[in-house]
């Protein structure tokens, strides 16, 4: 078959070599075509006319190209390791009360079934349900071609008269059954074109009612064997499908309308004959979509009269649209198709949404799939599959889009039908639609789409004969216009919402769901950041439970960098409001070229991210807190000399819990009193080889306490009570005080889950003595904490004598006015006196 657009270069160029740089919408890559893919497209398309070839997909073809995470075997796929997903059918056992419905899901409301299930068999073209024709003419549902209410005014003599649509209809097709298939090409073209237009007059001298491409089309018919295929068997037998309408379509098709969940089933025969009717563009009230009154407004539209018009873009990559339309309806008129599918419009009122900010749902290990190489529709078989759809489903499929959504729609064209019934869609709602077949194979996106031939489908089928195959249609934000404003948190979680209604298993009853397909979604034209949609929709399985299989289509960095930034989620052990808050910050980042990835990695590496989306958690001291001088620290003592008595007994709560906290062992070895950093460990070496050893696990170690925090700071090698306000500063969780270290004087950090400290006798070694708490280090050993935020914890002893502290005793005993906390008090105020006897030993 040659190509309309190779008759003559002079005068039109083809599209492929005017247009070279092609933009995709939903795979969000932009391509350069190369020379060498240009002549690989100028080559001929597979013949719509030839024998199937019966192919099927390699499923280890997504092996290639660089990928992280689990395996495709590794996910969970219907079929394959997890049962059927999608709700069944249950068959009434009385005659319901609406003649349409003829059976009911109790997991999908409000569902029309227009199939007698009990006449399901395999080979065999179900019946239509209910046994005598429902006529509804309203709002309600599907003004259909074939309704008594449906008048089209014919005019005779000079009279205009309305007549039954349908009667119209069937005597302007019917002629087109025996067209001697040998006349000129464009003149056979045109009766077409003509046949049409008698019952669409008002739109004569419309550029979308021309039929351009059409004419384009059958007019490269020149090889003999193609023409007289198309004009004899294809064309006669799609008239036929067409004017079966009345007969396969016997009950009401009602309308998904928006903000209501539904559900429509027909058989895959029903579908081809409303697919028929659109191609010969008989519905009704269905054209005049830019009337403000437009009856259909916010619907998309179902007639094919755009896209067998309009040539203005990509000329050639729209005559192998049409090829691949016709492929379709060649299959289903040699071998009708038995089975059924599934339309369910799913609306989640708000009241159920997630709260992402205080969602604390962890980051799990081993839940997703990222790859360059495969798509959707292939290696994804058995997952649910995403269609990055346009508000009005469908998108351009009948204009001249040509991407992801468009693409899927054309190879699988029983899914346009949806567009019949389907309102646009709002911010809680999305559509899933199962059992749809492919019967075309393509290549090539955009400007370089090309037909390759006649595809068979394997999937197996459910109990209801549908195929096993789910897609989800979820409209994604365009910000095309502002692409910054995507990182506001009203956007971010409209997205999430988005992709949670769609991830959310329609069969609640389900104990385990197949993982989700999906990619960029509402990227490249859209101007959605790759990055983002990633976590939106890793987000999205993780609260739902749905792995993911992640197809970036050949952006191999961002498999490297998405894997990355899940691998820290993990390591760092972040919950969903942790990443949550994180992505809602990126929005303020002081470097505009900064990419999400990059920031989320400067956040986490700087443990901003730990312990949840409550950004309070956060609020310690920080190194500007630890800088305020000592005046205020005095202050703070004086103030909290009411709490004395009190301070005591928390002083000895503490030694007493500190003990079994540090009961793990200890080491004690060196040679000199200093200190030494090293690798994150900290050696304290004290005179008369003393050495403490100290780790903790993630900079922190954790000190039991009852009901008091003290914090200490150390300043010029003396210990010093750092307070504020009348009271010792508070902060405890699960009545545990956690002390966190960072690069002070001393840092005490553990490393591979050990706390080195050796004790002997720790139960023995805390000895209060009247009002003071004394301790004893052996040997002048000195052992100092710190905390992150700030507090300091330590004992001192030299050469035997007595430490002298702020306050007496931690935070018990203050001092006067004026006094110096670092001299003993001469004057009979109680000091504070630690003393421990046979602590460490060495």
């Amino acid at each position: 078959m040659k190509h309309a657009c190779d008759k003559d270069s002079s005068v039109q160029e083809p599209a492929t070599k005017r247009i070279k740089m092609t933009h995709n919408q939903d795979y969000g890559v932009a391509s350069s075509t190369t020379e060498s893919q240009m002549e690989s497209f100028n080559e001929e398309s597979p013949d719509m006319f030839a024998e199937y070839d019966d192919f099927v997909p390699d499923p280890h073809s997504g092996d290639a190209g660089v990928s992280r995470g689990l395996t495709i075997q590794e996910l969970p796929r219907t079929d394959i390791s997890v049962g059927s997903q999608y709700p069944p059918l249950q068959l009434t056992s009385h005659r319901p009360k609406s003649p349409e419905n003829g059976a009911t899901s109790p997991l999908l409301p409000s569902h029309t079934v227009l199939v007698d299930l009990n006449s399901l068999r395999e080979n065999r073209v179900p019946s239509p349900y209910p046994k005598e024709r429902v006529d509804k003419w309203d709002a309600s549902h599907v003004r259909l071609p074939w309704s008594s209410s449906s008048r089209y005014p014919v005019t005779i003599g000079n009279r205009e008269q309305l007549f039954q649509r349908w009667d119209v209809i069937t005597e302007a097709l019917s002629p087109l059954k025996s067209l001697d298939w040998t006349l000129d090409s464009k003149v056979l073209a045109i009766k077409i074109k003509d046949a049409i237009m008698k019952y669409n007059k008002r739109y004569v001298d419309e550029f979308s009612w021309r039929f351009v491409m059409l004419i384009e089309f059958l007019e490269d018919l020149e090889d003999d064997t193609e023409k007289q295929a198309f004009y004899t068997r294809i064309l006669p037998g799609m008239v036929e499908l067409c004017l079966q309408g009345p007969k396969a379509i016997t009950g009401a098709l009602p309308l998904l309308v928006a903000d209501k969940s539904a559900s429509i089933t027909l058989s895959q025969h029903q579908i081809s004959v409303l697919l028929a009717n659109a191609f010969f563009c008989t519905f009704p009230r269905r054209n005049s979509t830019n009337k403000r009154d437009f009856e259909y407004k916010f619907y998309p539209d179902i007639n094919f009269n755009r896209m067998l018009s309009n040539n203005s873009r990509r000329a050639e990559a729209q005559l192998e649209k049409i090829k691949t339309i016709l492929a379709y309806f060649r299959r289903v008129i040699e071998s009708p198709p038995t089975g059924l599918v599934t339309f369910t419009r799913q609306t989640v009122p708000e009241s159920e949404f997630i709260d992402w900010s205080k969602d604390t749902t962890p980051i799990p290990d081993n839940f997703v799939r990222l790859s360059s190489a495969g798509v959707i529709e292939t290696e994804g078989k058995g997952m649910l599959q995403v269609d990055f759809a346009n508000k009005k489903i469908g998108g351009g499929v009948l204009g001249l889009g040509l991407v992801q959504e468009e693409i899927r729609f054309t190879i699988c064209p029983e899914l346009i039908i949806s567009r019949l019934f389907t309102e646009k869609l709002m911010a809680n709602e999305v559509v899933f639609m199962h059992g749809a077949e492919q019967y075309s194979r393509h290549t090539g996106y955009g400007d370089t789409y090309r037909f390759d031939g006649m595809h068979t489908d394997t999937v197996p089928r459910d109990m209801h004969m549908r195929r096993n195959t789910t897609i989800l249609a979820m409209d994604a934000v365009s910000f095309s216009r502002d692409k910054e404003v995507q990182y506001e948190a009203k956007f971010i979680e409209r997205e999430l919402n988005k992709a949670y209604i769609g991830f959310r298993p329609l069969n609640p009853n389900l104990k385990r769901i197949n993982a989700v397909a999906t990619g960029n979604w509402g990227c490249g034209a859209f101007g959605g950041d790759p990055q983002l949609k990633f976590l939106i929709q890793l987000l999205a399985g993780i609260v739902t439970d749905r792995k993911v299989c992640y197809f970036t289509f050949g952006e191999e960095g961002l498999v490297t960098q998405g894997w990355k930034a899940y691998q820290s989620f993990i390591e760092n052990e972040l919950n969903v409001s942790d990443v949550y808050n994180l992505i809602i910050r990126f929005k303020d980042r002081q470097d505009p070229k900064q990419t999400l990835f990059e920031f989320l990695e400067e956040k986490i590496s700087g443990n901003e991210s730990q312990n949840g989306g409550d950004t309070s958690r956060y609020d310690v001291d920080t190194d500007e807190e630890e800088e305020k001088t000592a005046d205020h620290t005095k202050k703070s003592a004086n103030q909290n000399m009411a709490g004395n008595e009190e301070s005591k007994k928390s002083a000895n709560a503490w030694s007493t819990n500190a003990a079994p906290e540090c009961s793990k062992q200890t080491s004690l070895a060196g040679d000199k009193s200093e200190q030494v950093k090293e690798s994150g460990e900290v050696r304290v070496k004290v005179e008369d080889d003393v050495e403490a050893v100290s780790r903790m696990e993630e900079g922190r170690a954790q000190i039991k306490r009852e009901d008091l925090d003290t914090k200490i700071k150390k300043e010029d090698l003396d210990i010093k009570i750092k307070t504020e306000d009348p009271d010792i500063k508070i902060k405890q969780e699960d009545l545990n005080t956690k002390v966190k270290t960072e690069d002070l004087d001393i840092k005490i950090k553990q490393e591979d889950l050990d706390i080195k400290i050796k004790t002997e006798d720790i139960s023995k070694t805390i000895k209060q003595e009247d009002t003071s708490t004394t301790s004893n280090l052996t040997n002048g050993a000195k052992i100092v904490g710190e905390s992150k935020n700030g507090a300091k914890i330590g004992s001192q002893q030299n050469s035997g004598d007595e430490t002298k502290q702020n306050g007496g005793k931690s935070g018990g005993d203050t001092v006067k006015n004026g006094a110096n906390p670092l001299l003993a008090d001469d004057n009979g105020k109680k000091a504070a006196q630690t003393k421990i006897t046979d602590f460490f030993k060495k």
